[in-house]
């Protein structure tokens, strides 16, 4: 064999080892982004695995399985006479209705549809993956709304009662944290610091501390640790004067609640259970905390969103 046939690219074995590496790469980034919280809950709290992102992790995760799908659509020009006599009879070698291809269809064709109808056991897969993610959720740690790290000062203390805008930012300028105005973006403005969304929050409602060293975390003015301001969790709701509610659950939920139990449910929300409950029965619906917000609804025939309202009280 000459050196030039030693030493001549070959475009198969690029592919197959760039499918090899690629899939690698898609299936791992994958099992990450399966287990990672909700954006409200890692952009927050700074979350990081093995040093990366939420959005980190995802930015991988698109870019592996794009350069897989290439390196399959290459593999399959390569392969395409193999690929083809799958679909050709054995003994005439004519096209033919094969049992091989048959089948993966009709499995492919179940998993489809029984997914979207949400029929178990294809349905515990999302149910386990919402259980995983929302594992990560700590009460005590919460933002005062969802995604709180995308406002400017000045909207974020519209959710915390007995702050304004001038006492953030001097408990920022005294801890060497410069604002010049209350539309600094909170996500930005904790970056330029090396800070999580969550301890620059912490600083600026007053909590002791330049927070740099707590991890985001200490007894903070969210909903598991609301003192003296009374800082609002994500799942609280501010009442006006007159005691009404603000309907504002739709974003302060974050995710689809009717996967959700009711005991799940009242624990992000902050509810009571067993008032939960009796608010339930008090209006004719039947279920215990075990049951999915949906699948009371669907025993009575209304909306999830229809048990939720009486879950809050809401006329």
């Amino acid at each position: 064999m000459t050196n030039d046939a030693k030493k001549r690219f070959s475009w198969r074995a690029f592919v197959s080892v760039m499918t090899a590496i690629s899939f690698v790469g898609m299936t791992f980034s994958g099992v990450i982004l399966f287990v990672v919280p909700p954006g409200r809950i890692a952009n927050w709290s700074g979350w990081t695995l093995m040093a990366l992102t939420k959005d980190q992790w995802s930015a991988l995760h698109l870019w592996f399985s794009l350069i897989f799908v290439a390196a399959a659509v290459c593999h399959l020009w390569l392969n395409w006479r193999s690929f083809v006599n799958y679909f050709k009879d054995k003994i005439s070698k004519t096209f033919a209705l094969r049992s091989e291809w048959t089948a993966a269809l009709i499995l492919c064709s179940v998993v489809l549809v029984a997914t979207l109808a949400e029929v178990r056991p294809f349905s515990s897969l999302s149910d386990l993956q919402e259980s995983i993610k929302y594992s990560w959720d700590d009460p005590g740690q919460r933002g005062p709304i969802p995604h709180a790290e995308l406002m400017t000062l000045a909207q974020l203390t519209k959710y915390v009662q007995g702050i304004d805008v001038d006492t953030v930012l001097k408990n920022l300028a005294a801890q060497d944290i410069q604002a010049t105005s209350g539309d600094a973006v909170v996500g930005e403005l904790a970056d330029a610091h090396s800070l999580t969304p969550q301890q620059l929050y912490n600083i600026a409602v007053g909590q002791q501390g330049s927070g740099r060293s707590q991890g985001g975390g200490g007894q903070g003015w969210g909903r598991g640790g609301g003192r003296g301001r009374g800082g609002l969790g994500s799942g609280e709701h501010r009442e006006d004067s007159s005691g009404e509610q603000n309907e504002n659950m739709g974003s302060l939920d974050g995710r689809g609640f009717g996967r959700m139990t009711v005991s799940q449910y009242c624990d992000q929300m902050g509810l009571d259970k067993t008032t939960a409950m009796q608010r339930l029965q008090s209006a004719g619906f039947k279920g215990s905390e075990d049951m999915t917000l949906r699948e009371i609804a669907d025993e009575a025939g209304v909306h999830p969103s229809e048990v939720r309202k009486i879950l809050h009280h809401i006329p």
